[in-house]
């Protein structure tokens, strides 16, 4: 038995006379030469069948095959067999940012030596690799500091309606509980830590803490004795272990957050805490003095990648595509290391022959010509189950839960877990904890958003705010913020679009 595969656009039909299914076209002879030229219990593939195929299977190295109706040789690749579902994904390589990457490791350094808070600002546009910078240093983080620990809030699209949200993680890091904690288990946790670590006054400290979103009883809460209490809370932490907390996409935060973040630097005492923050440059329109005149504060603006950066890039992620093909890609991307990644993965999965000079030219002049174009472009290739599960976990927020999805559209449910290997396959969502999903990149999840008509994001707004309603039985006072928010979309975009929704 031999097997060759390919993958391409075919034409199937009926042959009337003989009532034959007949399927031609391109791939069909690429197959049967592969076919022909491979070995007994051989499966030879094309190269675009190898790359459609993802990390799911191991490949040989890359031979070439001759076909009718090809100028040059066709490139194909031998199946060695499934690889283990824990196998690792190929990381894309650190480039052009060692700079950066140093000037984080002296700041990190400075704050844990000299045991003192210091807040580093990393800004640019999207696209222009904070997230990448921000894994690299953590990725280093435990040769240099091995008693460091690192927590991580991440402000939502719609965080300047949502006060504290992004803290309710934060806190959970910080006491060692999982995310589906019951609320009546916060305060009590949070007041034994406290004691542990010598809070001057459990008790109140840690009612403070469960104010912040929510979990707490009795009056107003007084907004400089709440930003104190998680001044407190921040500084005990750091002086159990050296502690690094991340804060993504602040730009998206209230300004009530963005005050608190600021009151949580001023030092009081000695405390090794590095405090880092990723933000688009919107978060110095909104507050130009951010981080002015404090001696514990280091801004990052990355600038765009250079060429010779961007051409590795594209050369890792299309493994050594010819030379005109990266020049084109990055003179398109203009630095952006996320435009060209996604220009060179649309490349990828368009699959065509990269050895063939037409094909090549082709491919590249149907390119977008912007990053959402982009985007836009791969989303348009999902298969729709795919493609409508992305649409779904947008309005959710830059992570969504997979038991999210179904609620707001039951049709989804049997091809669920399908659509989301699909998408994790191509590198559109990330797998989180339990059962929960994270676009790999915020402005896929914008493009998604972008995506649905207004009309249509209101009803899902709406469905999205009864399903989170009914997961928060027992705590409804924490995830009234958010489930409000959903119900305040749905009525806005609404009656925007002038359409009535079901009460």
């Amino acid at each position: 038995i031999r097997l060759g595969l390919s993958t391409g656009e075919v034409v199937a039909a009926t042959d009337g006379g003989s009532g034959d299914f007949l399927i031609t076209g391109d791939a069909v002879n690429v197959a049967a030469r592969l076919q022909q030229g491979a070995e007994s219990w051989e499966i030879v593939c094309s190269a675009r069948t190898a790359r459609a195929a993802g990390e799911g299977f191991a490949f040989g190295g890359v031979v070439e095959a001759d076909a009718r109706g090809k100028g040059a040789p066709v490139e194909a690749r031998r199946l060695e067999g499934a690889r283990s579902s824990t196998a690792p994904r190929r990381r894309t390589p650190f480039l052009g940012r060692d700079a950066d990457v140093a000037q984080l490791e002296l700041t990190s350094g400075r704050a844990m030596g000299e045991r003192r808070p210091f807040l580093i600002t990393i800004t640019a546009p999207a696209g222009t690799g904070k997230t990448r910078l921000l894994e690299e240093f953590l990725a280093r983080l435990p040769e240099q500091q091995p008693e460091a620990r690192v927590v991580t809030a991440q402000c939502l699209p719609y965080g300047q309606r949502l006060t504290y949200w992004p803290l309710h993680t934060l806190l959970l890091q910080l006491l060692g509980l999982p995310e589906d904690t019951d609320p009546d288990e916060i305060r009590p946790a949070a007041q034994a830590w406290l004691e542990r670590a010598g809070d001057s006054a459990p008790h109140r400290t840690a009612e403070l803490l469960a104010a912040t979103f929510g979990t707490t009883e009795g009056d107003p809460i007084d907004r400089a004795e709440l930003f104190a209490a998680w001044r407190s809370a921040v500084e005990l932490a750091a002086r159990e272990h050296p502690l690094v907390v991340v804060v993504e996409d602040l730009h998206w935060s209230s300004d009530s957050l963005l005050d608190l973040i600021e009151v949580i630097l001023q030092p009081r005492g000695e405390a090794p805490l590095l405090m880092i923050v990723l933000a688009r440059p919107e978060l110095l329109d909104r507050r130009p003095t951010w981080g002015g005149g404090r001696r514990n504060y280091v801004a990052l603006n990355l600038e765009p990648l250079d060429d010779l950066a961007i051409a590795a890039l594209v050369d890792f992620l299309l493994e050594g595509p010819p030379q005109a093909v990266v020049d084109t890609v990055v003179a398109r991307a203009e630095g952006n290391p996320f435009y060209a990644g996604e220009l060179a993965r649309t490349l990828r999965e368009r699959g065509p022959d990269l050895r063939d000079p037409s094909a090549v030219t082709a491919a590249v002049a149907a390119l977008p010509d912007t990053v959402h174009a982009t985007v836009l472009a791969r989303l348009d290739l999902l298969p729709p189950d795919s493609r409508r599960t992305i649409q779904l976990g947008s309005v959710f927020g830059r992570s969504f839960r997979t038991s999210g999805v179904p609620a707001v559209e039951p049709g989804l449910a049997e091809g669920l877990a399908e659509a989301v290997d699909h998408l994790l396959e191509h590198e559109l969502l990330r797998p989180g904890t339990g059962d929960e999903l994270t676009f790999r990149h915020i402005l896929i999840r914008e493009v998604a958003y972008q995506t649905l008509p207004r009309g249509e994001r209101a009803r899902l707004h709406g469905a999205a705010g009864t399903w989170l309603e009914t997961q928060s039985i027992g705590r409804e006072e924490e995830a009234a913020e958010l489930v409000a928010f959903h119900f305040r979309e749905a009525v806005t975009l609404g009656t925007a679009a002038g359409i009535d929704l079901d009460p």
